[in-house]
């Protein structure tokens, strides 16, 4: 059974590693969407669809390398709690996952969410008149 110190350093941690995450995501995205810059469809027009499913997996590669990268850079970042109770950082499930991470991640890159968009009515273009409403990347279509 765990104690009461243990439960509230354990707690705390989780908070504070979803948000090492999220401020991560939203760096991250906004700097990948910077390099690759906004999105043109115009340009896009011209590539062959080879090229544009070549970038969405570069998309994933890197959005995989930086899960990778975050996870392991938190799990270094000194905690404060410490063992309380008993409690250590580096068993915490939530670091060894990057679930938070990657969903942040996803909603909040603007140009591969167009990409996406762009891609499936290019591959399925009976679909393009579907709405997307609900969907995560709704806002961006």
């Amino acid at each position: 059974m765990y104690t009461l110190p243990f439960l509230i350093a354990k707690l705390a941690d989780i908070g504070l590693t979803t948000v090492y995450m999220f401020v991560a995501a939203i760096v991250l995205s906004w700097a990948v969407d910077h390099w690759y810059g906004p999105f043109d469809k115009k340009v896009h027009e011209k590539r062959s669809t080879l090229s544009l499913a070549l970038e969405i997996v570069a998309h994933f590669f890197l959005l995989g390398v930086f899960a990778y990268l975050i996870r392991n850079v938190i799990e270094r970042i000194p905690y404060p709690l410490e063992g309380v109770g008993g409690f250590q950082h580096r068993r915490l499930k939530e670091v060894e996952d990057a679930g938070v991470f990657v969903i942040i991640y996803l909603f909040y890159d603007e140009h591969l969410a167009r990409l996406l968009k762009y891609f499936a009515t290019r591959v399925f273009p009976g679909n393009a008149s579907n709405s997307h409403a609900g969907s995560g990347l709704g806002k961006f279509m």
